[in-house]
């Protein structure tokens, strides 16, 4: 049911114009509008569309664990085929971008980023 709605809400926001605040933990901050993406004091720097879509997934919901197979339905879709470590790759992507305290995995369970402060 999340999933219908947050597809629900990405055509509103094409069929309307209407940007999209900014996510932000208190330490990643991700700028939907300009697909821009800060960490503390650096500069900003720009993600893949694939590492951008996993960022924005997991800082929509800080503090929530995030599976794989959730992970896998946001960023590729529904019945597409998926590489077996195609999220591990990313993850580990993101994290030689960003410092490797941007997402936490939760052995066994997924990933996460903070609640931040």
């Amino acid at each position: 049911m999340a999933e219908l709605l947050a597809r629900m809400r990405a055509v509103l926001r094409r069929k309307g114009g209407s940007a999209t605040p900014a996510l932000s933990n208190g330490v990643v901050s991700l700028n939907p509008s300009t697909r821009e993406v800060t960490v503390s004091d650096r500069p900003a720097m720009q993600l893949s569309n694939r590492e951008f879509a996993l960022l924005q997934a997991l800082l929509t919901r800080p503090g929530a664990i995030l599976s794989r197979s959730d992970l896998e339905d946001r960023i590729y879709g529904w019945g597409e085929e998926v590489e077996s470590n195609a999220v591990e790759f990313l993850i580990h992507a993101l994290r030689k971008k960003l410092g490797k305290e941007a997402i936490q995995n939760v052995r066994g369970m997924g990933w996460m980023v903070s609640k931040g402060k």
